[in-house]
């Protein structure tokens, strides 16, 4: 299986996925993350596993793979609310979403197994993100399913918000 975490950070999806048996590409336009996430995966004893460690802006990317025809399996997405590129491109959430979603459906497989949306952007409900990867996912059979994300207080108490997260996968 072939698998593309975009905005990868510190690379906890793309060391599971490695762990899980797959071909990962971690790309996230921070070449310091990269390098932390190169790291995790050493001291995980993960290094060996086929990931692709990609220094690159996420919609340029997708837009060349696209190009390459290039396909993944499953897709992880977990976009900022903002961001800006090094010649100053700005990325925004509600903006720039629904365009890149529209064109990882491009590079996904024939027989895609999973995509994974998550958001920390407020006003963004996990109601709307299954609505957004209902319209990408349109005309592929698979199970949607969202919810908010939480982290539990410390003393065990009340959970608190993190964000919330949508998954489409094969049924």
């Amino acid at each position: 299986m072939r698998v593309l975490n975009t905005f990868a950070y510190t690379g906890g999806s793309s060391l599971a996925a490695a762990q899980a048996g797959a071909e990962v590409v971690h790309l996230d336009a921070a070449r310091g993350i990269v390098s932390w996430a190169r790291e995790n995966a050493a001291l995980s004893g993960l290094d060996g596993r086929p990931i692709r460690w990609i220094v690159d802006d996420v919609s340029k990317f997708v837009a060349r793979e696209i190009r390459r025809g290039n396909q993944y399996d499953g897709i992880i997405l977990d976009p900022p609310s903002f961001g800006r590129g090094k010649k100053g491109e700005v990325w925004k959430f509600e903006d720039d979403l629904p365009k890149l979603l529209d064109m990882c459906r491009q590079i996904l497989s024939p027989n895609p197994r999973f995509v994974l949306l998550s958001a920390h952007t407020p006003g963004f409900t996990a109601l709307a993100l299954e609505n957004l990867l209902a319209d990408m996912m349109r005309g592929f059979s698979g199970k949607l399913s969202s919810m908010e994300m939480t982290i539990p207080e410390a003393d065990g108490g009340r959970l608190l918000p993190s964000g919330t997260m949508a998954r489409w996968e094969k049924a």
